[in-house]
Protein backbone atom coordinates (compact mmCIF):
# COMPACT_ATOMS: atom_id res chain seq x y z
CA UNK A 1 0.00 0.00 0.00
CA UNK A 2 1.35 3.30 -1.65
CA UNK A 3 -0.60 6.40 0.03
CA UNK A 4 0.88 8.23 -3.56
CA UNK A 5 -1.87 5.53 -5.66
CA UNK A 6 -4.70 7.28 -3.64
CA UNK A 7 -6.54 10.44 -5.21
CA UNK A 8 -7.56 11.10 -1.59
CA UNK A 9 -5.86 10.02 1.66
CA UNK A 10 -7.64 10.95 4.93
CA UNK A 11 -5.46 10.43 8.15
CA UNK A 12 -7.07 8.72 11.23
CA UNK A 13 -9.98 9.86 9.94
CA UNK A 14 -12.63 6.80 11.41
CA UNK A 15 -12.70 5.58 14.82
CA UNK A 16 -14.05 2.30 15.45
CA UNK A 17 -15.96 2.45 19.57
CA UNK A 18 -18.07 0.25 21.13
CA UNK A 19 -20.77 2.80 20.36
CA UNK A 20 -20.45 2.49 16.58
CA UNK A 21 -20.10 -0.80 16.59
CA UNK A 22 -23.36 -0.94 18.74
CA UNK A 23 -25.28 1.20 16.54
CA UNK A 24 -24.32 -0.66 13.58
CA UNK A 25 -25.32 -4.24 14.95
CA UNK A 26 -28.91 -2.50 16.07
CA UNK A 27 -29.09 -0.92 12.32
CA UNK A 28 -28.27 -4.83 10.92
CA UNK A 29 -29.80 -6.60 13.60
CA UNK A 30 -26.66 -8.49 13.96
CA UNK A 31 -27.33 -10.91 16.79
CA UNK A 32 -23.51 -11.77 17.46
CA UNK A 33 -23.23 -8.30 19.07
CA UNK A 34 -24.90 -7.47 22.51
CA UNK A 35 -26.02 -4.31 21.40
CA UNK A 36 -29.78 -4.61 23.17
CA UNK A 37 -28.38 -5.72 26.99
CA UNK A 38 -25.22 -3.56 27.00
CA UNK A 39 -24.29 0.04 26.29
CA UNK A 40 -20.58 -1.09 26.04
CA UNK A 41 -19.69 -3.23 23.93
CA UNK A 42 -16.38 -5.55 24.48
CA UNK A 43 -13.17 -4.97 22.90
CA UNK A 44 -12.92 -8.87 21.78
CA UNK A 45 -16.32 -8.43 20.07
CA UNK A 46 -16.21 -9.09 15.95
CA UNK A 47 -16.69 -5.76 14.24
CA UNK A 48 -18.22 -6.34 10.87
CA UNK A 49 -16.00 -5.21 7.92
CA UNK A 50 -19.16 -3.41 6.32
CA UNK A 51 -18.92 -0.97 8.98
CA UNK A 52 -16.79 1.31 7.34
CA UNK A 53 -19.29 1.29 4.13
CA UNK A 54 -20.37 5.03 5.51
CA UNK A 55 -17.07 6.48 5.53
CA UNK A 56 -15.99 4.53 1.87
CA UNK A 57 -19.37 5.96 0.44
CA UNK A 58 -18.78 9.66 1.84
CA UNK A 59 -15.09 9.51 0.44
CA UNK A 60 -16.49 8.03 -3.30
CA UNK A 61 -18.98 11.12 -3.33
CA UNK A 62 -16.37 12.96 -2.53
CA UNK A 63 -14.48 12.13 -5.14
CA UNK A 64 -17.13 12.18 -7.80
CA UNK A 65 -18.02 15.22 -6.72
CA UNK A 66 -14.52 16.51 -7.99
CA UNK A 67 -14.85 15.40 -11.22
CA UNK A 68 -18.79 16.39 -12.16
CA UNK A 69 -19.84 19.56 -13.06
CA UNK A 70 -22.62 21.02 -11.28
CA UNK A 71 -22.48 17.65 -8.38
CA UNK A 72 -25.81 16.41 -6.96
CA UNK A 73 -25.68 13.85 -4.51
CA UNK A 74 -29.27 13.42 -4.96
CA UNK A 75 -28.37 11.32 -8.24
CA UNK A 76 -25.98 8.86 -6.90
CA UNK A 77 -27.01 5.67 -6.20
CA UNK A 78 -24.85 2.92 -5.03
CA UNK A 79 -24.97 -0.17 -7.37
CA UNK A 80 -22.52 -2.69 -5.77
CA UNK A 81 -19.19 -2.76 -3.37
CA UNK A 82 -16.62 -5.55 -2.65
CA UNK A 83 -15.04 -5.68 0.60
CA UNK A 84 -12.13 -7.70 1.58
CA UNK A 85 -11.20 -7.74 5.24
CA UNK A 86 -7.34 -8.64 4.70
CA UNK A 87 -7.09 -8.22 8.91
CA UNK A 88 -10.12 -7.49 11.60
CA UNK A 89 -10.66 -3.96 12.46
CA UNK A 90 -11.18 -3.85 16.34
CA UNK A 91 -12.54 -1.85 19.15
CA UNK A 92 -10.17 1.60 19.77
CA UNK A 93 -8.63 1.17 15.89
CA UNK A 94 -8.09 4.29 14.35
CA UNK A 95 -8.81 3.97 10.81
CA UNK A 96 -7.20 6.13 8.09
CA UNK A 97 -8.48 5.81 4.05
CA UNK A 98 -7.49 5.59 1.13
CA UNK A 99 -9.52 6.49 -2.13
CA UNK A 100 -8.83 6.83 -5.97
CA UNK A 101 -11.30 6.72 -8.76
CA UNK A 102 -10.10 3.49 -11.40
CA UNK A 103 -13.12 3.48 -13.78
CA UNK A 104 -15.53 5.96 -14.90
CA UNK A 105 -17.96 4.79 -18.16
CA UNK A 106 -20.92 6.91 -19.32
CA UNK A 107 -23.94 5.39 -21.14
CA UNK A 108 -27.14 6.98 -22.09
CA UNK A 109 -26.72 10.57 -19.52
CA UNK A 110 -25.45 7.76 -16.52
CA UNK A 111 -21.59 7.37 -15.25
CA UNK A 112 -20.77 4.79 -13.71
CA UNK A 113 -17.24 5.02 -11.51
CA UNK A 114 -15.08 2.50 -9.74
CA UNK A 115 -14.29 3.59 -6.53
CA UNK A 116 -11.33 1.47 -4.93
CA UNK A 117 -10.78 2.30 -1.63
CA UNK A 118 -8.18 1.05 1.59
CA UNK A 119 -8.89 1.34 5.15
CA UNK A 120 -5.77 0.96 7.56
CA UNK A 121 -4.62 1.01 10.78
CA UNK A 122 -0.91 2.03 12.15
CA UNK A 123 -0.24 1.74 8.28
CA UNK A 124 -1.39 -1.64 8.24
CA UNK A 125 -3.96 -2.75 5.72
CA UNK A 126 -6.56 -3.96 7.36
CA UNK A 127 -9.91 -3.64 4.48
CA UNK A 128 -10.04 -3.10 0.91
CA UNK A 129 -13.17 -2.37 -1.25
CA UNK A 130 -13.88 -1.35 -4.79
CA UNK A 131 -17.46 0.25 -5.00
CA UNK A 132 -19.77 0.92 -8.45
CA UNK A 133 -21.69 4.19 -8.09
CA UNK A 134 -23.87 5.52 -10.55
CA UNK A 135 -24.41 8.60 -11.24
CA UNK A 136 -27.68 10.42 -13.47
CA UNK A 137 -26.47 13.24 -14.70
CA UNK A 138 -28.48 13.82 -17.45
CA UNK A 139 -30.97 16.75 -17.80
CA UNK A 140 -34.18 13.93 -17.66
CA UNK A 141 -35.38 14.70 -14.05
CA UNK A 142 -35.69 18.22 -13.08
CA UNK A 143 -33.03 19.38 -10.48
CA UNK A 144 -35.43 20.32 -7.29
CA UNK A 145 -37.39 17.01 -7.68
CA UNK A 146 -34.22 15.56 -6.57
CA UNK A 147 -32.70 17.25 -4.04
CA UNK A 148 -36.07 17.31 -2.40
CA UNK A 149 -36.45 13.11 -2.70
CA UNK A 150 -32.27 13.04 -1.80
CA UNK A 151 -33.59 14.81 1.34
CA UNK A 152 -35.34 11.48 2.56
CA UNK A 153 -32.91 9.27 1.28
CA UNK A 154 -29.42 10.23 1.62
CA UNK A 155 -28.08 13.00 4.71
CA UNK A 156 -28.05 15.48 2.43
CA UNK A 157 -25.47 17.89 2.53
CA UNK A 158 -23.61 15.71 5.22
CA UNK A 159 -21.58 13.73 2.03
CA UNK A 160 -18.86 15.73 1.36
Amino acid sequence: MNRDDYDVWLEDTYAIDSEGVRSYARATRATHVPYASSRTVPRTTAVPPLIVAQPVFKVAARLMSEVIDDFNVGRLLHVSQTVRQVVPVRIGDIASLGARITDRVTKAGIDLFTVDCVVTVADETRIETSSVVAYAGGEDVPAELIDEASRGVVMHGAVL
